[in-house]
């Protein structure tokens, strides 16, 4: 049975002695706490424990627990994380308690999009082609350029969905909603007509002039600075499965999605995690995260 938030909470009483401060996360999926303890022990410093971070579910899960330790006596440092999420695009509903980090990519599997690490991965995973020629056949760079306009007009319209609070399914249609098979390549026409089943839907319940402001909220929302697809598009649902696609029609890998996660959040950089280990430190309220 799977067990309450108030009980996931209450565990982390018991790693008190090995862990310098808590955190929680949202995923619950089998190995994601892993992931995230990889990444963060990694990216913040060699002198914080960090044994293990504690996963409560669905969003509404950590806000409320963050907002009761805020209420709280207690004078253990504690840290909240949430996914970006579509509110990336769509705009937060609420303002953020104090104690919570919203990830500045989409979700965790974001900071896992590393061509570097993908492709040493895959020179692991096959015994005679090159490093160099495994590089040019995944052709990372051509397959972002080729995703990027599909995606982008996919997920403004999932996030304007969102925004309008509308209860439709979109992110979770899943990258099988446009794939076009085996190579990992994005079916332009599925994903047309995916994008437009979702606008159908919101125009016949909120009309053409309250869809078209939803999506120009969502437009005055991307930071053309960044990568879209690193930055906006669900890595969990879309990007990552199709790159791991790619990964396998090169090199015949048996390894579990799950695994070949965990050994890229061990090597992927941390460059792009720096936004949230500076939130961490503000939290936390110390520079230097010192060993207690």
């Amino acid at each position: 049975m799977e067990r309450s938030a108030a009980a996931k909470y209450a565990a982390s009483v018991f790693y008190e002695g090995f862990n310098d401060f808590d955190i929680y996360v949202e995923d619950t999926a089998p190995g994601y706490t892993k992931i995230f303890a990889s990444i963060l022990s990694r990216a913040i410093s060699n002198n914080v424990t960090l044994e293990k971070i504690f996963a409560l579910g669905e969003r509404s899960n950590v806000l409320d627990a963050a907002n009761k330790r805020l209420s709280s006596d207690s004078e253990r440092k504690a840290v909240y994380i949430v996914d970006g999420d579509l509110f990336l695009l769509a705009g937060e509903r609420e303002p953020l308690p104090k104690n919570v980090i919203a990830l500045p990519r989409y979700c965790i599997e974001n900071f896992l999009i590393d061509e570097s690490t993908l492709i040493s991965i895959m020179d692991e995973e096959h015994c005679s082609i090159t490093q160099d020629e495994l590089a040019r056949r995944f052709d990372y760079s051509g397959w972002i350029s080729r995703s990027t306009p599909i995606l982008t007009s996919l997920f403004r319209t999932f996030a304007a969905a969102h925004y309008l609070r509308a209860g439709i399914p979109t992110v979770a249609r899943g990258y099988t909603s446009v794939y076009m098979g085996d190579n990992g390549e994005l079916n332009i026409e599925k994903a047309k007509q995916t994008e437009q089943e979702v606008i159908n839907l919101l125009t016949e319940k909120y009309g053409t002039r309250e869809v078209n402001l939803a999506l120009q909220h969502v437009d005055d929302k991307i930071e053309h600075d960044k990568c879209f697809i690193t930055t906006y598009v669900s890595a969990k649902d879309f990007t990552l499965p199709l790159l791991m696609i790619r990964v396998r029609a090169l090199t015949e890998t048996k390894a579990k999605n799950i695994n070949l996660k965990m050994r890229i959040s061990k090597n992927c950089s941390l460059e792009p995690f720096s936004d949230v280990v500076n939130s961490i430190k503000i939290i936390i309220g110390t520079p230097n995260f010192p060993h207690n």
